[in-house]
C-alpha cells in the first residue's frame, strides 16, 4: 500500500499545482533559415544508391544485461547499490548472455550470409553492432532472437572561474571533500595524461590499474581505451592522438584538474595561475570514442559509445561523464537512452551534456543522450570572465598615449571605436520587450541579410557584443 501513496501524492501535487509567473515558453522557430515547419507532407525516397549499401544497426535481444539483472549480482556497501561483476552469479549471468548471444550470431549468418558482427554487449545493453546490406534489415528484423533494432546515430563534441560559479570551492571548504578515491570516466576524444593539470604527483595507482593502454595512463590517469569507428584508420586506434584530441583533455580538467596549476602562455592567452578543477583529487579514465574524420571534426557513433559506458562498468567507474550529444530522437529507438538506464542500474552515475543544439535539431532543446530520464543532464553555466592578452605598462602616468585601435580589413567598424572605451557584452543579457533578444544577430525577417535587428536602438551604445 505504501508504494501506491506516493505516486498519487505526486499526482495530488501536479493536479493541484498552479502555473509561475516565470512559466515554461515553447520554442518559437520564428527567425532565419528555422522558420521552416517541422513536419511537411510527402513520401520519403531510399535513393537508390543507399539500396545498395550498408547499413550499420544494434540488435537488442530479449534477455536483460547484466546490469538489470535482480539475482546476486548486487551487493550494498556503504548504502549505495554497485554491480558487482566478479561474484559468481553475475559471472554465470554473463556466461549464459554469451551463449545466447553465439547462437544468435549462428542463426544471424545462416540467414544473411553478408551480415557481420562487430560489437557484443552484455553489462549495459543485451546486444550485437552488426552490418548488413540495407535491402536485408526487413529480415533480420523477422530473426526469432531480435528484440529491437536501434539506428546508428551520430554523435557531436559538444575554467578557472568554474569551480566557484557552481560553488564547488564552497562544498570543499565547508566539507573537505575533494573527490579523493573518485574514478571518473571521461567519454570523448582523449585525455592528454601529460598535460600539467594532471600531474601524478603524490598518487598512486588503485588496486587492479592501470588498465587499457598503458602508455597513456599516470596514477592520475589510470584507464586509456579507444574505440575506433569506421573509417577511424590507424590514429583512431590510438586512446589519444595529439594532432586532433583537445576536448577530452579540457572536460577532463574541469572534472578532476589538480588545485593550484599554472598554464603557460598560449596563442590566445596569457600565463594563468590558479587553475583548479572541481574535484581535484579523483581518478580520471580516459574512453576515447570520437575517432572518425569528418569535415565538421571528428565524430563518435552509437554502437562505439555503447562500448566505451560498458567499458567504464566493467573498470569500477564511479561516474561517466559524456560531454558531446546529438539530435534528441524518439527515445524508444535510442539506444543510448536505455543504455543510460542501465548504467545507473548499475551504479554507476552518468552526467550528460545537455548540448548546444537548443532548437535546431531533433525533437527538442536537449540532445541525445542528455534527455535520458537516468542522466545528469547539465547545460552551460555562464559567466563573465574572459581569457586575453594583457598589457603591462612601466612607464610613468601619462607617458603612455591611447592604444590604436586596428580593424579588420574590410570590417564595417564605427570610427568612433578607435578612440571611446568599449564594454564587451553578452547579447543574451539585452532585453526587448521583456525577452532576451534572440542572439542571432541578424534581420529577424525570411531574408537574413536585411536591414532589420532584434537589438533595440541604442542598446550597443559604447559597448562590443
Amino acid at each position: 500500500m505504501r508504494r501506491l501513496v506516493v505516486p498519487l501524492a505526486c499526482l495530488a501535487a501536479l493536479l493541484s499545482a498552479v502555473p509561475a509567473a516565470a512559466d515554461l515558453r515553447p520554442v518559437r522557430r520564428d527567425f532565419g533559415e528555422l522558420e521552416l515547419p517541422r513536419l511537411r507532407a510527402g513520401t520519403i525516397t531510399v535513393p537508390s544508391g543507399h539500396a545498395r549499401g550498408r547499413i550499420r544497426v544494434l540488435v537488442r535481444l530479449s534477455d536483460p544485461p547484466l546490469a538489470q539483472f535482480r539475482g546476486r549480482t548486487f551487493q550494498a556497501a556503504g548504502g549505495s547499490r554497485k554491480l558487482d561483476l566478479r561474484s559468481a552469479a553475475a559471472r554465470a549471468y554473463l556466461a549464459s548472455l554469451a551463449r545466447a548471444q553465439r547462437t544468435a550470431v549462428v542463426q544471424l549468418r545462416r540467414a544473411i550470409q553478408e551480415a557481420t558482427v562487430d560489437r557484443r554487449y552484455r553489462i549495459v545493453l543485451n546486444g550485437l553492432s552488426v552490418e548488413l546490406p540495407t535491402a536485408r534489415l526487413p529480415q533480420l528484423v523477422r530473426q526469432s532472437f531480435v528484440d529491437h533494432v536501434y539506428s546508428s546515430l551520430t554523435y557531436r563534441l559538444a575554467l578557472n572561474d568554474s569551480p566557484s560559479v557552481i560553488g564547488a570551492d564552497v562544498i570543499a571548504a565547508t566539507t573537505g571533500a575533494r573527490g579523493d578515491g573518485v574514478r571518473i570516466a571521461v567519454v570523448d576524444d582523449g585525455i592528454d595524461q601529460r598535460n600539467r593539470f594532471f600531474a601524478p604527483t603524490g598518487l598512486r595507482y588503485p588496486r587492479g590499474f592501470p588498465r587499457g593502454n598503458r602508455r597513456f595512463t599516470t596514477p592520475k590517469v589510470i584507464v586509456a581505451r579507444s574505440f575506433p569507428g569506421p573509417n577511424a584508420g590507424r590514429a583512431g586506434r590510438l586512446a589519444l592522438d595529439r594532432q586532433v584530441s583537445f576536448h577530452g583533455t579540457h572536460v577532463a580538467g574541469i572534472a578532476g584538474g589538480n588545485a593550484g596549476t599554472t598554464a603557460p602562455r598560449g596563442g590566445d592567452h596569457p600565463r594563468t595561475a590558479g587553475l583548479t578543477g572541481v574535484a581535484p583529487r579523483v581518478f580520471l579514465g580516459n574512453y576515447r570514442v570520437f575517432t572518425v574524420p569528418t569535415p565538421i571534426g571528428h565524430v563518435a557513433n552509437t554502437p562505439e559509445i555503447v562500448a566505451a559506458f560498458e567499458a567504464a562498468v566493467a573498470d569500477g567507474m564511479d561516474v561517466i561523464n559524456f560531454s558531446g550529444g546529438g539530435p534528441s530522437a524518439e527515445p524508444v529507438n535510442d539506444a543510448l537512452i536505455e543504455t543510460v538506464r542501465n548504467v545507473a542500474a548499475a551504479g554507476v552515475v552518468p552526467v550528460i551534456s545537455a548540448g548546444n543544439d537548443r532548437d535546431e535539431f531533433g525533437l527538442g532543446t536537449v540532445g541525445s543522450p542528455g534527455t535520458a530520464p537516468d542522466a545528469i543532464s547539465v547545460a552551460a553555466t555562464s559567466n563573465n570572465h574572459v581569457f586575453a592578452p594583457t598589457l603591462r605598462v612601466v612607464s610613468p602616468a601619462g607617458a603612455v598615449g591611447p592604444i590604436p585601435y586596428s580593424p579588420a580589413p574590410g570590417a564595417q567598424t564605427p570610427r568612433s571605436f578607435g578612440g571611446r572605451n568599449q564594454t564587451l557584452v553578452d547579447v543574451g543579457s539585452i532585453v526587448r520587450r521583456g525577452r532576451p533578444v534572440n542572439r542571432q544577430l541578424c534581420s529577424t525577417g525570411r531574408n537574413p541579410n536585411g536591414p532589420a535587428s532584434p537589438l533595440p536602438a541604442r542598446s550597443l551604445r559604447g559597448a562590443i557584443a
